[in-house]
């Protein structure tokens, strides 16, 4: 299964290297234009979102904007970093990691508070644990005082058409939403992906017993919930 995996990732990863500035941008337009029709995303008070890398994966700058803009609570990815070392990628598959790095979703205030955040080595905005523009502590969507998620905007290497996800290896997403609902109400779990990313129709992503499952997958071609998901058209 482990083979399985790493030949289809090899393969998606450099059909996603050929992909064009320009179709990248065309087709990210294309999603956040569908987002905006949907009654659960607009309605969604309280988001995980990622952000987004330069290349090779659907941009959210649009979304994470859409959603400080309208006032919803929007939690991002962050890895600790190993000791003396950067902080590693949710979305990079090129460093090792410690096997002690745990994923988080932390808050992100606002536009200026996005505005003050750098850019890590992989090219992704860092908004770290401490806020740029007041230098306070970032809340987590694991604490008592944070409100469940409803939603989270989730991204991957590939996918099929009965919602499965192949990640970039390390397993971040799998064991982060494990934890958050094994104490917190299951929010919408919606991955966001290029139409490339979509496997042809009776292709399956290979899976094992420790993967979870999306409840929908929205490329710019299509818009796939999981049976059974209230969502479900």
């Amino acid at each position: 299964m482990f083979a399985l995996k790493a030949a289809l990732r090899k393969s998606m990863l450099k059909a996603l290297r050929q992909i064009s500035e320009q179709e990248l941008k065309a087709q990210s337009d294309a999603v956040f234009r569908s987002l905006l029709q949907q009654d659960w995303y607009t309605s969604a008070r309280s988001v995980g979102c990622y952000l987004s890398m330069a290349k090779g994966e659907l941009q959210t700058d649009q979304i994470v904007q859409d959603l400080l803009k309208r006032g919803a609570k929007l939690y991002t990815p962050y890895l600790p970093p190993p000791p003396s070392a950067p902080a590693p990628s949710p979305s990079s598959s090129d460093p090792p990691i410690s096997a002690t790095s745990e994923m988080r979703m932390l808050s992100l205030y606002s536009p200026a508070d996005l505005e003050a955040c750098p850019l890590d080595k992989w090219g992704i905005l860092d908004p770290g644990e401490t806020r740029r523009d007041t230098g306070e502590k970032r809340e987590d969507a694991m604490d008592h005082s944070a409100p469940d998620l409803d939603l989270i905007l989730i991204p991957g290497v590939a996918f099929d058409e009965h919602c499965n996800r192949l990640g970039r290896g390390k397993a971040f997403y799998d064991r982060y939403l494990a934890n958050y609902t094994s104490t917190r109400k299951r929010p919408l779990f919606v991955a966001l992906g290029l139409s490339v990313q979509l496997l042809p129709a009776g292709e399956m992503v290979p899976i094992t017993t420790d993967d979870f499952t999306l409840d929908g997958v929205i490329t710019p071609d299509r818009t796939i919930w999981r049976r059974g998901t209230k969502e479900q058209a």
